[in-house]
């Protein structure tokens, strides 16, 4: 009878332990249900293509592999328009309607911000990939963890040591679109010059998402005598400012914020890139003659093979390489998968990469380490390559996660 019953007893406690691990909402015993989110149409549309691709191209490897744990990842991705209107709308429908497990963001700031304190009030993870904007980190939020992108204090950081100590400008003028993440970074270069350099912002100037005349900002910078131009906005943006700036006369250095880092700007801007430089968020871009990267270019070409020009782009890359921190992190949550085991997992994942094609990640109970590390960039001959220049100044970011 004592065995009876403690055989019932193991029983039942087999029984709990599997109807909590599926009972997680996007979990069962086979699959594992991701919702993405991400601009695939708009002006932003080079950010969400190539976060949904190089995505999907991960979890198709990752599921041919055997997926984790026994289980396999599904996929569904919404277009968020690079509007946190429609970005909202988007992940309303992944967690009510759809019931994803967790949301994987491809988006940019901008949308990326009005989703956020929504995910938090369901409990469910956001595992960011390229939104850098200071609600992305500030206030600390235990449902969100942001990958291989930096967050926006670092890029002032880089940027202001990079263009005072590394291009010894003593005069500069700063162009940004008036969207969340070209301001946020125009303001973080800014105060960081003012601050920290006593370098002088001789001139600033804004401009709308998609303009296509940047005579009056570029007449401003003119008239400023700054002897670098930092510009941060799309590539297209860039591409037109870069020609009218060479049309006016302007000779001056240009430098870009780091998603224009990417073949997609100097496709764009053609001759008029020569010369730009700029910190890539991966240490190798697509192009780059090295054999890691050569390999995954040529998987990827085969996955996608109609692909315009400018593409696989940096983006690609940064989410494909997120998309396997995450599996990593599901392993490390063992087969009881739900949003707490998901949490810790993620907080294990230290140095991680699953290849060189981007910087390692690593997370504490801090979460947002993500990459601090960026590599500066110059484009000779057509393309982005390493400038060799590396910050020696004390980092007040990276002291933060010590």
């Amino acid at each position: 009878m004592i065995k009876k019953l403690v055989g019932l007893g193991v029983a039942c406690i087999s029984a709990m332990l599997f109807a909590g691990s599926a009972s997680a909402q996007g979990v069962t015993k086979d699959e594992i249900l991701i919702g993405g989110f991400g601009p695939i149409t708009g002006p932003a549309a080079y950010i969400g293509l190539g976060g949904r691709d190089g995505l999907a191209m991960a979890i198709k490897e990752i599921n041919a592999a055997g997926g984790v744990n026994g289980r396999k990842f599904r996929l569904i991705f919404e277009d968020d328009g690079h509007s946190p209107t429609r970005a909202l709308g988007a992940v309303k429908k992944l967690i009510d309607q759809d019931k994803v497990f967790m949301i994987f963001c491809a988006a940019g700031s901008n949308a990326t911000v009005g989703t956020i304190d929504y995910i938090k009030a369901q409990q469910r993870v956001m595992y960011v990939s390229f939104a850098s904007a200071p609600a992305v980190t500030f206030p600390f939020n235990s449902y969100l963890f942001r990958g291989a992108t930096t967050e926006v204090p670092r890029y002032g950081e880089l940027y202001s040591e990079f263009i005072a100590d590394g291009l010894k400008a003593k005069k500069v003028a700063i162009m940004n679109g008036r969207e969340e993440y070209p301001k946020n970074e125009g303001n973080a270069l800014a105060t960081a010059l003012k601050d920290v350099y006593k370098v002088d912002v001789a001139a600033r100037a804004e401009f709308n998402i998609g303009d296509k005349d940047f005579t009056p900002q570029l007449l401003s910078v003119k008239n400023s005598g700054a002897e670098v131009v930092a510009f941060f906005g799309n590539p297209a943006e860039a591409a037109i400012a870069l020609r009218q700036a060479r049309e006016l006369g302007l000779k001056q250095k240009f430098f870009v914020g780091a998603t224009m880092v990417d073949k997609s700007f100097t496709v764009a801007a053609k001759e008029n890139a020569e010369g730009v430089t700029g910190f890539s968020l991966i240490p190798f871009l697509p192009g780059t003659p090295t054999p890691a990267m050569q390999s995954w270019e040529a998987k990827w070409k085969k996955e996608y093979p109609n692909l315009p020009v400018g593409r696989p782009n940096v983006f690609d890359v940064m989410a494909y390489t997120d998309m396997y921190v995450l599996a990593e992190a599901m392993k490390k949550a063992g087969p009881d998968l739900n949003t707490k085991s998901l949490i810790a997992g993620l907080e294990q994942i230290k140095d991680f990469t699953s290849s060189p094609l981007a910087a390692p990640i690593t997370f504490t109970d801090k979460h947002h380490i993500g990459n601090l590390t960026l590599t500066v960039m110059e484009v000779k001959d057509g393309q982005w390559q390493p400038v060799g220049w590396k910050p020696s100044r004390p980092s007040a970011i990276l002291k933060r996660y010590e």
